[in-house]
């Protein structure tokens, strides 16, 4: 699963996303190399790469008769380039949670309605309980997916230290030891969080102090990596790793449930969800709901689950049939379960974000 929010250099400014929305909605021109007819019978969709099961896509074009249409991204920049580039070429997207505020503030998605969706029966109740910031009551979207959590992973085997919070990152015995994603606001809201700050902070000199720290830390870090360190931990090149990485980690080989684990720290780690959202410019919003709710049913999430390898999002009791035995026995799952008692999420915040990229340029700039 490629779950990053990544640095986001510029975040486009509202009116503009709005302006170039309206302007793309009468262009026909997407901008994408898929195709993106506008037949009854064909859906565009733009997805997060690496989470979604293609065997599932398969079986709803067959079981609907239709064609759907993939565009894949691998960062939340690249789909608001596509939605305001392409308008009305798209009809369902992939959303981080942190950025679905910005998108129902700037008319980019629709009102979602529930009772077509009628596989969110089969949902775990935590994640229909409250929406994302900005959508609180999902009267937009709806999740495609169960939480993650971008932690502190070390190999129970090599790690030198003991970690107990985040400033252990900086202890010298970690030198040349670390791999961490270079998202801005994963870094700069896991750093406030340690300093008894919020990771939503929109104050300069408490995101000054948190890269300070930062700047302490990256003494020690081997490589900032943009989408998975997974890599990196398994050829035992880094003993420890900022990332969202445990659960691929438990899914891909038995054998890391015993190396790897997640540190218990002294501050919360961050949450992300994805969720679903139909574009304001689709105007095939019943094939829309009707994909939505194929791939959230419990035979579909198991595809994901099998090709991709995810914390369940459906109930034990409605997806187990489909799942290989001894599959809840994977620690991951317990881990999550406890991270969500104590994580933070937040809503990309224009002020916010320009000041962490100051910071961030200073970070990546410096010795």
């Amino acid at each position: 699963m490629k779950k990053s929010l990544k640095r986001i250099a510029g975040l486009l400014l509202t009116g503009c996303m709005t302006v170039a929305l309206l302007a793309g909605c009468g262009s026909g021109s997407s901008g994408t190399t898929e195709s993106s007819s506008s037949g009854d019978t064909e859906l565009n969709v733009c997805l997060w790469d690496g989470m979604f099961s293609e065997d599932a896509i398969n079986k709803f074009e067959e079981e609907e008769g239709c064609k759907v249409n993939v565009t894949y991204i691998d960062n939340t920049d690249t789909l608001i380039s596509k939605l305001v580039e392409g308008g009305s070429d798209y009809d369902v997207c992939d959303i981080e949670a942190a950025y679905v505020k910005s998108f129902v503030d700037n008319g980019l998605i629709q009102k979602m309605d529930h009772s077509a969706i009628t596989n969110e029966q089969y949902e775990e109740p935590s994640l229909l309980e409250k929406g994302p910031i900005g959508d609180e009551n999902l009267d937009y979207v709806t999740p495609d997916s169960n939480a993650g959590f971008t932690g502190i992973i070390y190999n129970k085997e090599t790690c030198p230290i003991e970690i107990k919070s985040f400033k252990d990152l900086a202890d010298p015995a970690l030198k040349g030891q670390i791999a961490m994603v270079n998202s801005t606001i994963s870094l700069y809201g896991a750093a406030l969080e340690a300093l008894g700050y919020s990771a939503s902070s929109t104050d300069e000199q408490q995101i000054s102090e948190a890269n300070d720290l930062l700047t302490d830390i990256k003494k020690n870090v081997k490589a900032f990596v943009g989408e998975s360190c997974v890599s990196a931990l398994v050829n035992g090149e880094c003993s420890v790793a900022l990332s969202w990485d445990y659960a691929v980690l438990c899914f891909d080989d038995e054998a890391n449930w015993d190396k790897f684990d997640i540190a218990e720290i002294d501050s919360p780690y961050e949450e992300f969800i994805q969720y679903w959202g139909i574009t304001s410019g689709c105007k095939k919003t019943e094939l829309a709901q009707k994909f939505i709710n194929y791939m959230i049913s419990p035979e579909a999430v198991a595809m994901h689950i099998d090709e991709w390898g995810q914390i369940p999002m459906v109930q034990r009791q409605y997806i187990e049939e489909y799942l290989p035995e001894g599959f809840y026995d994977n620690p991951a799952i317990t881990k999550y379960e406890e991270l969500e008692k104590n994580s933070w999420l937040v809503a990309v915040d224009d002020e916010q974000i320009n000041i962490m990229d100051k910071y961030y340029t200073f970070l990546m700039g410096g010795n």
